[in-house]
């Protein structure tokens, strides 16, 4: 791996390992759903990471640079978006029903879900602003090669990333349950936190 492929690997290793909203929705749809919900989750944050690669790619982030009303109306929207979706799992806590009898979302929903969370989470389109133009070289490969590259180490090191924090979610889901109301509240307290925050951060940059 050339050492600029290298640099921007830590890069993104870094912030994926950033306790954030990505991070939280697979832990959610994983105990919610197990392995299918916890599969359905990563591939579809991997997924909306390799729309993200895209988008730097084709210059539509330099677009909402020249343009800021149109970032923050993304931000705007996102930041609702994950609130409603913080807000529904904080809400099942006052149910608290038991596992056994509530039927977990579908691995359609979960992985369309997942891509929407990670294509309106303003802390990768801060990423792509600041670091993704640094690592495209005109001089080097041609940007078709450059593109796919650093989208085969984003996704790659998602799926390895929220793969094991699918897999820990997993394995202690029966455990986990047992403290289900507390859970639900921790991880939609976390999904609103992380959107107001990483939005707000976004915003003032």
């Amino acid at each position: 791996m050339a050492p600029d492929l290298w640099l921007y690997f830590l890069a993104v290793l870094a912030v994926i390992l950033l306790p954030g909203m990505d991070m939280a929705f697979v832990m959610a749809s994983s105990l919610a759903g197990g392995r299918r919900g916890a599969i359905s989750a990563v591939l579809g944050i991997a997924s909306g990471g390799a729309i993200h690669v895209v988008v730097g790619a084709t210059g539509m982030a330099a677009l909402m640079v020249v343009f800021p009303q149109l970032f923050r109306a993304m931000l705007l929207l996102g930041t609702l978006y994950l609130l409603w979706i913080g807000w529904s799992i904080w809400r099942s806590a006052d149910a608290a029903p038991s596992p056994e009898t509530v039927a977990p979302p579908s691995s359609t929903a979960v992985y369309r879900r997942a891509v929407t969370t990670c294509l309106l989470n303003p802390k990768a389109y801060a990423f792509m602003f600041a670091l993704f133009p640094a690592f495209v070289r005109s001089d080097v490969r041609s940007l078709v090669a450059q593109t796919l590259a650093l989208g085969l180490i984003t996704v790659g090191t998602q799926i390895v990333v929220y793969g094991t924090v699918a897999a820990l979610a997993v394995r202690t889901r029966a455990v986990i349950q047992a403290r289900q109301s507390l859970i639900a509240r921790t991880m939609g307290g976390m999904l609103i936190v992380s959107a107001l925050l990483t939005a707000t951060q976004a915003w003032a940059g």
